[in-house]
């Protein structure tokens, strides 16, 4: 009777993942980060008067930001097979928060008085 062997814990599925495989799980905790950014900008410590940004306008750069760097992430995760479903993904969202978050910036300065 033919025993089946246990899968390897330190290879295969089960395996750490490295830095030149993780780009699209980069690309995607970019998008995380840039869901998060109003409570990352609000972990400033002290006034906001004395920093050159107030933290909404902090918050309202930082997310476009991150979403340009996710984007750079999940082009870099395009170039493996394995893992091209996860950067179209990670791509997909990173583009929509891009998109979205230029149009907040536009439309805001568009109704900034002169």
């Amino acid at each position: 009777m033919a025993r089946e062997q246990a899968p390897d814990p330190f290879g295969g599925e089960y395996a750490a993942v490295s830095t030149p495989d993780a780009w699209h799980v980069l690309s995607l905790l970019c998008f995380l980060a840039a869901l998060g950014a109003r409570f990352l900008a609000a972990l400033m410590p002290g006034n906001p008067r004395g920093y050159f940004f107030y933290r909404p306008m902090l918050t309202a750069f930082l997310v476009p930001a991150f979403a340009v760097v996710g984007i750079l992430f999940g082009l870099l995760g395009l170039r493996k097979p394995e893992t091209r479903s996860a950067a179209r993904l990670a791509l997909a969202l990173n583009g929509v928060v891009l998109f979205l978050s230029a149009l907040a910036i536009g439309a805001f300065f568009y109704i900034l008085p002169d």
